[in-house]
């Protein structure tokens, strides 16, 4: 039976709320995007104001890449999976010189470009179909504690921004649901989100592969990986937030134009709603990249849509110890 465990990560965003309870988001500067959420969260949650919202409306999103983690250089959910077909490779479960399988382990993005983006992840993804999700999951756990990002020297799974963390955690605290919407591979996130960010496997909604119902031999039952999936990005995501939650989110968390339908869903209800937008603008502590795009523009034009600027609004990226 695997053992739960909290990550290191998590346990010192923990510990800082408690040393910091005075202060519930320590890792933010006190700037007005701060001012914005702490402002927001005491209306929504004041049971005698006007903007009071019932705890079962409560619905927050985050996105997961480069919203909550970092995604540079390379976007861990593919990388895992190029690595699974790797190994697929090795024991000839696959052609390693047939296409797009061959530009994915060359990272020749011009080849897979000219494959088509979009069925290049679909044919590597359906390589897939058959294995027993606990064991795509198994997969990803071993993947995730061996390999170490190239910037920063450590697993990816402990770069987790601790100011994410901690809004996630004073939500929490404040009777919200919390889930993630991905545009990566579901099963990905779902195999360590528990122990290492503290969403249990049943509040992540990503892009997923319809599962296969298995009767053994014995009677026992299996479920495996179909090669159908479906794509949870840009307008898929208020979508499956329909399907899934079956509630309409107050608050959304984005960092790219993936994020901006979800994100206006969450403002243009009939509840007070809040979205933030991650802004990539600190390469000294992290990467410097994106553009405001349709996020941006969204900020311009709601006043509930807020620029939250790595650079200024963010006391520390990384967990001590990590980056500077």
């Amino acid at each position: 039976m695997r053992t739960f465990r909290l990550s290191i990560v998590l346990l010192a965003v923990l510990a800082a709320a408690a040393a910091a309870a005075a202060d519930p988001l320590p890792s933010w500067h006190d700037r007005p995007v701060k001012a914005a959420i702490l402002g927001w969260l005491a209306a929504v949650t004041d049971t005698t104001g006007p903007d009071h919202i019932p705890v079962p409306e409560r619905i927050a999103v985050f996105d997961n890449d480069g919203t909550s983690w970092c995604e540079r250089p390379g976007y861990g959910p593919t990388d895992f999976q190029v690595d699974l077909a790797r190994s697929l490779a090795a024991r000839g479960q696959i052609d390693p010189e047939a296409m797009p399988f061959k530009a994915w382990f060359a990272d020749d993005r011009d080849a897979l470009r000219a494959f088509g983006w979009n069925e290049a992840y679909v044919r590597m993804n359906a390589a897939f179909a058959g294995m027993p999700v606990e064991a795509y999951r198994d997969s990803a756990r071993a993947w995730l504690a061996r390999t170490v990002h190239e910037r920063f020297g450590v697993t990816h799974d402990r770069l987790y921004y601790p100011p994410m963390l901690e809004l996630m955690r004073l939500l929490e605290a404040h009777a919200f649901q919390v889930w993630i919407v991905s545009g990566g591979a579901q099963d990905f996130v779902r195999s360590y989100s528990e122990e290492v960010i503290g969403i249990p496997p049943e509040r992540v909604i990503g892009s997923w592969t319809m599962p296969v119902y298995r009767r053994n031999d014995d009677g026992t039952v299996t479920m495996v990986r179909g090669d159908t999936q479906t794509y949870n990005g840009h307008e898929h995501k208020p979508a499956n937030i329909e399907a899934r939650i079956g509630r309409r989110p107050v608050f959304a968390a984005g960092n790219s134009n993936n994020d901006e339908p979800m994100s206006r869903y969450a403002v243009t209800g009939p509840r007070r709603g809040l979205a933030i937008w991650i802004h990539h603008d600190d390469g000294e502590r992290e990467y410097a990249y994106g553009r405001p795009g349709r996020l941006g523009e969204l900020c311009a034009e709601h006043p509930a849509a807020h620029e939250v600027s790595m650079d200024r609004d963010w006391v520390r990226v990384f967990a001590d110890g990590i980056g500077r």
